[in-house]
């Protein structure tokens, strides 16, 4: 999937100042907390921290006055905008100035909405009693029962947010997914300013997989959330990491820290969610190739919980995506003596020992893999590549006719078979599967180029080997 940039609720400009790039947006100020050489200042709409450096800036003093008004904790209270200069890349503020009366008007609505839910009152203890014995059966994981409770509460009061918001928690659990987020769309309608209620909005979205209005979600919960809860910046950042956008989630980390003041790093929470916010980020890392801090926290929690599985198997494909293949087959070996159940690694076995030309291994670990997903059409076509190159050329072509009964739809399984075809010198057989191959996929040019062409997708490899021989299959 192609990365993308998450939308946000704010107006951006950019100025191009000789080889320095200005962003210029209209925000408003969470927060902001001194440190030695520098101000942290958080902007709220789409979070973001930003510096305001104190030596060697003479606007220092005057931006300084501009902010003290938000070292309150209530930061909703005033939503004052302000014209915020940012530098792209060293996030540092350049510029600061307050809104006059008639651009307040014309951007009244990047304010933040006030922390304050609106409900009706009701006379009535009765939906009260039913939503305490609803969230009492939600907590057992009594979803039906519970969504049935809720609704009675609901038919006796319905303009009371919470209600709306634990049938949307019930209805989300039953996998309910569109009708969980209307209810909390009509809870947003009272209690605009719900941390929680976005957070709903965001995981539904995410189960969906559409992770552009789930990442929407998540920067309202965000910037909404003021309760320094795990679970919303892990829910996020796990989201990030599968998108990818590896920048995000390391920026939405970096806001956790600071709001928590890096107090609770390393130290889990009841459910993990803080441990794992911090796994992720480490992932994060991984993919921007930053391999010394994904490791540092790799290292760490390795140190720290040594029976655990998932931190020695990710280390292990951080070492082979480095090409430390020795170092990853260790991890992998250690993460399976822990878990044998975790056959899932075998392909990543499998994948290291055909690096290292070891065919025997990598078959090995093939056949293990395909011992418990045997139905896995992708997996055969790869372990046909594999003896492809071990020039066990019959048993490749096995493997490739088992992958297309699976799956019929797959050039990558169409482009084997020719090749197994070629290999064998079965020059008719060559032909037939080169002709199936262009009626079902008139949109990808069968020549010479067709591997390279599909390189570039980012999303098919082929070796310099089967690339050679492709082309002469092809010529």
């Amino acid at each position: 999937m192609k990365s993308f940039f998450t939308v946000a609720f704010v107006l951006i400009s950019v100025l191009a100042l000789g080889q320095t790039t200005i962003q210029i947006e209209i925000n408003y100020v969470r927060s902001f907390r001194k440190e030695k050489d520098s101000m942290i200042v958080e902007l709220g709409n789409t979070p973001k921290l930003c510096r305001l450096p104190i030596k060697n800036n003479p606007n220092f003093v005057k931006y300084a006055a501009l902010l003290k008004p938000y070292e309150q904790k209530d930061y909703f209270i005033t939503r004052k905008l302000f014209e915020i200069g940012v530098e792209k890349g060293s996030n540092m503020i350049k510029s600061i100035r307050p809104l006059i009366k008639s651009e307040v008007e014309e951007y009244q609505y990047l304010q933040p909405e006030p922390a304050l839910a609106v409900a009706a009152v009701s006379a009535n203890q009765e939906p009260e009693k039913l939503y305490d014995e609803a969230m009492e059966l939600f907590n057992k994981g009594s979803y039906e029962e519970a969504t049935a409770t809720i609704n009675k509460a609901i038919i006796i009061h319905t303009q009371n947010p919470d209600y709306h918001e634990l049938k949307a928690l019930c209805l989300g659990n039953l996998k309910q997914y569109n009708q969980s987020t209307d209810e909390a769309m009509y809870a947003l309608e009272m209690d605009k300013a719900n941390a929680g209620l976005y957070e709903i909005i965001a995981n539904n979205y995410y189960f969906l997989q559409d992770y552009e209005n789930a990442c929407k979600n998540y920067e309202k919960a965000i910037e909404y959330e003021s309760e320094n809860i795990p679970r919303i910046y892990h829910n996020y950042i796990r989201c990030l990491i599968e998108i990818p956008d590896p920048y995000r989630a390391i920026a939405i980390y970096k806001i956790y820290e600071y709001r928590t003041k890096g107090l609770t790093a390393y130290i889990g929470d009841e459910e993990n969610f803080d441990d794992d916010l911090i796994f992720y980020t480490g992932q994060a890392y991984q993919q921007l190739k930053n391999w010394k801090k994904a490791l540092a926290i790799y290292n760490r929690f390795i140190v720290m919980y040594p029976d655990f599985y998932g931190y020695y198997a990710q280390r292990g494909r951080l070492y082979q995506q480095k090409g430390d293949w020795l170092e990853a087959l260790r991890d992998f070996d250690a993460a399976l003596k822990l878990d044998s159940s975790q056959t899932i690694l075998q392909l990543n076995i499998a994948q290291v020992y055909q690096e290292l030309k070891d065919y025997r291994r990598t078959a090995d670990a093939y056949e293990k893999y395909l011992s418990k997903y045997p139905d896995d059409a992708v997996q055969l076509g790869n372990y046909g590549y594999c003896l492809l190159d071990a020039e066990r050329y019959k048993d490749a072509q096995k493997l490739f006719d088992q992958s297309m009964i699976l799956d019929t739809k797959s050039i990558d399984t169409h482009i084997g078979r020719i090749l197994a075809a070629h290999l064998l010198g079965d020059t008719e057989k060559k032909n037939e599967y080169i002709g199936e191959a262009k009626r079902q996929f008139p949109e990808i040019a069968i020549n010479t180029a067709t591997l390279n062409t599909l390189i570039k997708t980012g999303n098919y490899y082929y070796s310099d080997k089967i690339i050679t021989i492709w082309e002469d299959a092809i010529n």
